[in-house]
């Protein structure tokens, strides 16, 4: 949590002078901190979606050694695993802002953000399980190994993200 904490002092330090000046009109603060929570919602969204999208290559290298080996029958699944993975990225870049701007009909208030960092922050976690699940089943690959358990499992964690992210949005609605 304090990293994106330190995520939102960043975006603040960029601001030119007259910006930080305008800091001091009240009520304006809380309104460029919101605004800035916003741009960080959507630069976390984009970093896991680009996180996920990376995970494409694996499964193209994962269909060249089996192809390579002649194990082509093996490729069964990959490209409902592929099209999975292509619906999660899709869903973090499409997704709903943490906050709405300023004569936007629904607001979200602060301590949902709050909120919204913190399960962010868990999607974070799976997300990079879900990459280094992606590398094995790229090593077991290019080793022979039985892939048919990695792809199982890849689907049912991808399955479990996009419920996870689904709930993210429950969490927008509950304003």
């Amino acid at each position: 949590m304090t990293d994106l904490h330190s995520k939102l002092e960043s975006v603040k330090s960029k601001e030119n002078f007259l910006e930080r000046i305008a800091r001091i009109i009240p009520g304006y603060d809380g309104y460029v901190n919101r605004d800035n929570s916003r741009e960080l919602d959507t630069i976390l969204r984009n970093t896991l979606a680009t996180k996920l999208d990376a995970n494409s290559s694996k499964i193209k290298n994962v269909l060249l050694n089996l192809s390579s080996k002649g194990k082509l029958f093996e490729t069964d699944g990959l490209d409902k695993l592929d099209k999975k993975l292509q619906q999660c990225v899709a869903k973090f870049k499409s997704a709903a802002r943490g906050y709405s701007g300023a004569f936007d009909v629904v607001k979200v208030k602060e301590d949902k953000l709050e909120q919204l960092y913190a399960f962010d922050s868990g999607l974070l976690e799976n997300v990079e399980n879900i990459s280094s699940e992606f590398a094995q089943l790229e090593n077991n690959s290019s080793s022979g190994i039985d892939l048919s358990q990695s792809v199982n499992k890849l689907n049912s964690l991808l399955d479990e993200l996009i419920r996870m992210f689904d709930e993210r949005e429950n969490i927008l609605n509950q304003v």
